[in-house]
């Protein structure tokens, strides 16, 4: 295959570094030229002002400025009546007698499952190290047509918070676990 000896032609117009420098001073003729014109409207501006009898202008200690904050305050106040059933309930189990909001009563409980493994052995590893972070950890197995999986569970957690600490948990073990609801077993 032949080389082909092609040359760049070169361009008949100015160079890019002149039109840049153009650019500029027609830019910076644009802003003095503005700015000599602004400076003109402030200097009439002053020669105004200065025109201006003392009696017309108003003493600094005289004019005060008027707020009418405060009574349109009062004016749109809204009252809010109180509720005629609050739903406050006291923790079971608590001796003082602070009342605290809780979760109603549910039949179904958080599981996570942290993991699952064809193999017993892991599964079992798995189960030791969340155990020494101090949750509450099973291994359930089931069986499919693909085989034998052992599903490493924690839970079961009757309310989200608790759930969500668990999951906290898992995350500093690198561990993105699945939640599952089920019926709460009596």
């Amino acid at each position: 295959m032949a080389r082909r000896n092609t040359r760049r032609q070169q361009s008949t117009g100015k160079p890019a570094w002149v039109w840049f420098v153009l650019g500029n001073f027609v830019g910076g003729f644009a802003v003095f030229v503005f700015l000599l014109n602004d400076l003109k409207t402030g200097q009439t501006q002053v020669a105004k002002r200065a025109d201006k009898p003392a009696a017309e202008q108003p003493a600094p200690g005289e004019s005060k400025p008027r707020f009418d904050f405060y009574k349109l305050l009062e004016e749109s106040e809204v009252k809010v009546p109180k509720p005629k059933n609050p739903q406050v309930r006291v923790r079971e189990g608590d001796s003082d007698d602070s009342p605290v909001r809780s979760e109603p009563k549910s039949d179904l409980v958080y599981i996570l499952q942290a993991a699952s493994f064809r193999d017993k052995g892991e599964a079992e590893r798995l189960r030791a190290q969340l155990m020494l972070a101090n949750l509450d950890v099973k291994v359930e197995s089931a069986t499919d047509n693909r085989g034998t999986w052992h599903r490493v569970l924690v839970g079961p957690y009757t309310n989200r918070s608790k759930m969500a600490a668990a999951r906290g948990v898992l995350a500093e073990h690198r561990l993105m676990p699945l939640v599952l609801k089920r019926p709460a077993q009596s």
